[in-house]
């Protein structure tokens, strides 16, 4: 029987691992810019790895599978650039620009219902919804602005739009080198830890890569596909800003119930204030109930079987402050890291669990 006992973490192991951390972090930090390309091309390596092996597996080379990816990938981004974000900025604008026929109809709405009540004087009510729906109207324009300002930065770094083309080219070259050495790339890290750690150093990242398969194959998948059914059922009933209003939604459905407060709700007013009136938002209602009973019934059952995923309140967390402290780098890190800390945080606390002060007799 073998009675060798692992060596115990020493002081200065642990402030060794923490100073590495933060050097790591600090790193990241000052070198965002330059890394952003890096970064992004090995998430679509790590992303798509599987099929490249799956596709080996069945007699293909890999550098012809990998060329052929990239290829399909390039494609779709162009096509999105293309024809879907023109299309999705066209309808937030047409949205901002119909504000004053919504506020009236809004004004029309309300100022009965202040004389009925008697409470609040009409005028302040009517003012107050017309500045309340006017900010709330600002908003999809700004979330628009901001999420292309952060891109950009995030392209360009200080240096502008030959920096920021530069980046978008290398991006899926240094994706291609990685999917072709990517098995091998891994081998040689894991390599590089001491034989007798490695056991626990190779069980610590599948670990982690059975988290972010988690939140990937799972939340994530299912926000895709239901952004994609209610962009385009939105837009087919009419719905105001029914594409972009369908994408957000979508995307909102990592956090349960977000769905319906950022897609639902204003879908249901907007519809109301539009030309539409009562049979849009019966339409909108009946889209969204089908988006939710497909995700019910089909959706979830087959992209989160056997998931291991990250909980929605950790993901929202991780990328608010991944985003406030890296911008769009830090919103690229946050669900690795967030799956690296639950992993870190469930290892430790098994070790406090197993440990001899817990496990300690001692007085009660």
């Amino acid at each position: 029987m073998n009675t060798t006992r692992r060596p115990a973490l020493t002081p200065l192991t642990l402030a060794l691992a923490a100073g590495g951390a933060a050097a790591a972090l600090g790193f990241v930090y000052v070198a965002r810019a330059a890394l952003f390309p890096f970064l992004a091309a090995y998430a679509i390596a790590y992303l798509f790895d599987p099929l490249i092996d799956r596709l080996v597996a069945r007699g293909a080379r890999r550098p012809v599978a990998v060329a052929l990816l990239m290829a399909l990938l390039i494609t779709l981004a162009l096509g999105f650039a293309a024809i879907v974000a023109p299309l999705v900025w066209d309808q937030v604008d047409r949205g901002v620009r119909a504000l004053p026929v919504y506020l009236a109809r809004l004004e029309a709405m309300v100022a009965p219902m202040a004389d009925a009540v008697g409470i609040v004087d009409a005028d302040d009510l009517r003012r107050y919804a017309r500045d309340s729906f006017s900010k709330l109207g600002g908003v999809p324009a700004s979330i628009l602005e901001g999420a292309a300002g952060a891109f950009w930065s995030a392209v360009s770094g200080a240096m502008g739009a030959a920096a920021a083309l530069f980046n978008l080219l290398l991006i899926p070259v240094a994706a291609a080198y990685l999917l072709n050495d990517f098995d091998r790339l891994n081998a040689a890290i894991l390599f590089r830890a001491p034989p007798r750690h490695r056991g626990r150093v190779a069980a610590f990242f599948r670990k982690i890569d059975a988290v972010l398969w988690g939140f990937v194959r799972g939340q994530l998948t299912v926000a895709l596909i239901n952004a994609l059914i209610l962009s385009v059922g939105l837009t087919l009933v009419g719905a105001p800003m029914g594409l972009f209003i369908g994408l957000a939604a979508g995307l909102a459905s990592i956090v349960p119930y977000l769905m319906a407060v950022v897609g639902l709700v204003p879908a249901l007013v907007l519809s109301y204030l539009s030309d539409g009136g009562w049979l849009t938002m019966a339409l909108v209602a009946g889209v969204f109930a089908a988006a939710q009973a497909l995700e019910g019934f089909v959706i979830s059952p087959w992209a989160l079987e056997k998931a291991v995923g990250l909980h929605p309140v950790a993901v929202m967390a991780a990328l608010l402050i991944g985003g406030m402290f890296f911008g769009f780098l830090g919103v690229l890190l946050a669900v690795p890291a967030a799956a690296a800390l639950k992993v870190a945080l469930a290892e430790l606390d098994a070790a406090y669990i197993n440990s001899e002060f817990f496990n300690h007799p001692g007085q009660q």
